[in-house]
């Protein structure tokens, strides 16, 4: 069981487990997502969720913290950072936007 993981940007799409991170569907596809720490500190890898929230894992007090500090004014309830990101439930697909 997976959920499809689509990469609007690079018109990438890639079915994963539960558990995989947003980080490793990235690497594994070839996307040109950015990441920089990877441990949510810099808010390089931002993206939007445009579709599926409710398959991925809830938001953090990191992210919520360098989400406040580096999107100013930009930042929805879709905002998340993909570093911090996982896949938590099967069947359904995530649509990501950086």
């Amino acid at each position: 069981m997976t959920t499809r993981v689509e990469i609007i940007n690079d018109f990438l799409a890639i079915n994963v487990k539960p558990g995989s991170t947003i980080q490793d569907v990235v690497e594994a596809s070839g996307s040109a997502l950015p990441f920089g720490c990877r441990d949510g500190e810099c808010g390089t890898c931002v993206v939007e969720i445009e579709q599926g929230m409710e398959f991925i894992s809830e938001i953090n007090e990191k992210e919520i913290k360098v989400i406040k500090e580096n999107c100013v004014g930009t930042a929805t309830e879709k905002t998340r950072l993909s570093c911090q990101m996982k896949i938590v439930k099967p069947n359904g697909v995530v649509r990501i936007k950086y």
